[in-house]
Parts: structure tokens; sequence; C-alpha cells
């Protein structure tokens, strides 16, 4: 990627951007001494919040840049929606198996 342009740093800028909405619930589980309820929601958020990141990406590039990759409307919100229900159903499965 090349930084010396406006749009390759506004891609780093979405990419880390992603991380910091993707990782904030492990990141607050590492950093504070938490338990019971509390830390079932921060495990259960992890993969919720990573996915939700993703499917935020998936739209922002599919709306961008779908024309050229050849990607249409209904397959950007189809993936997005995907990641939606994995982060989903991976927060659930956390959230029962904690305890």
């Amino acid at each position: 990627m090349e930084l010396s342009s406006p749009e390759g740093l506004k891609g780093l800028g979405l990419v880390l951007g992603l991380l910091v909405i993707g990782f904030w619930p492990l990141l607050l589980l590492a950093v504070l001494d938490v338990g019971g309820t509390a830390r079932k929601v921060l495990v259960a958020l992890g993969p919720v919040s990573i996915c939700l990141g993703f499917a935020g990406l998936v739209l922002v590039c599919g709306y961008r840049y779908g024309e050229a990759l050849g990607m249409s409307r209904q397959k950007t919100w189809a993936l997005a929606v995907l990641f939606l229900g994995l982060g989903l159903l991976g927060g659930l499965g956390l959230w029962f198996s904690e305890g």
C-alpha cells in the first residue's frame, strides 16, 4: 500500500479503526482483572466486535470499490450479514461456554 497518497492514508486509517473496534473488549479483558458476568460479557463481545468491524470494512470497501472488484451491492450486503451472523453465533457460544 502506498502511503503517500490520500487514498492510501484513508485505507490505513480504515484498517487501524477496524483493529480498535474489533479488539477493544479483548484488550480491556487483558488489562482489567474481572470475573463473573463482566468477564462473560467481555469474552463474548470479542468475536462480536471483531466480526462487526469486518462487516463494516466489507460495506465500506464494497460501496467504494465494488464495481472495480466485480461485486454487486447484494453480494456486499450478503457478505456483511455473514460476518454479523458469525460474530453473533461466536459470541453466543462463548457466552454459554464461559462459566
